[in-house]
């Protein structure tokens, strides 16, 4: 009777322990199911017309970066130094096809001068240029979003006082690493333009950018 009883026990235990586990296995095929609908496969581009990915298809580790004032570099008439800010005049190829592109830190850094430039040469007819890049700027900061606390502090200025920071010098900011940035650009300059086949299309093309 005890034995009987016993074995009833060890078959309980066992169907409940089978239960457990079928339950388990289904749960986790489940939660497998749900995370690969989440995760999206990895995508292929053939690189024509519209057909290519929305960033760089790199890995950007994480660095820090304590602002400085910077006085002795980039002053508005140091075009030596604003000129290497641009590895391969900017662009750089990707694809099978050695397709051109620039990036939107290239074009960031491009209006920078731009006003730069501006300021400088005071041209009216380089203002169309200087507003598209105030324009542009203003959104990519607002994209970026940094949201690195710097401390205020009241400051007398124009006859009153005035909420002011020390220009966020020595302040650290968490960023992306820029060298690798760079350092893939030098590695991937773009093709050398062919100026004679250019030419002869020159009208079509101008005419496509609305010249």
């Amino acid at each position: 009777m005890e034995e009987s009883t016993s074995n009833k026990a060890h078959i309980f235990y066992l169907f409940i322990y089978l239960a457990a586990t079928t339950l388990h296995v289904v749960y986790t095929v489940q939660t497998v199911h749900v995370l690969d609908e989440m995760v999206p496969a990895h995508k292929t581009y053939t690189w024509q017309g519209d057909d290519y990915p929305d960033q760089l298809p790199i890995q950007l580790p994480a660095v820090a970066l304590e602002m400085a004032d910077g006085e002795d570099h980039y002053d508005l008439h140091n075009d030596e130094e604003w000129s290497a800010m641009f590895p391969n005049d900017g662009f750089l190829t990707l694809g099978p096809e050695n397709r051109t592109f620039m990036m939107s830190m290239i074009h960031q850094f491009h209006c920078l001068d731009v006003i730069r430039v501006g300021m400088v040469a005071n041209r009216t007819g380089s203002m169309h240029h200087v507003e598209h890049c105030l324009r542009y700027l203003r959104q990519i900061i607002l994209c970026n979003s940094d949201v690195t606390l710097e401390v205020g502090r009241p400051r007398f200025s124009d006859g009153m006082w005035r909420h002011t920071t020390d220009g966020g010098s020595g302040m650290v900011h968490r960023c992306k690493d820029w060298t690798v940035v760079r350092d893939y650009m030098i590695q991937h300059p773009p093709a050398e333009l062919n100026q004679a086949a250019l030419d002869g299309q020159k009208e079509l093309l101008m005419s496509a950018e609305g010249y």
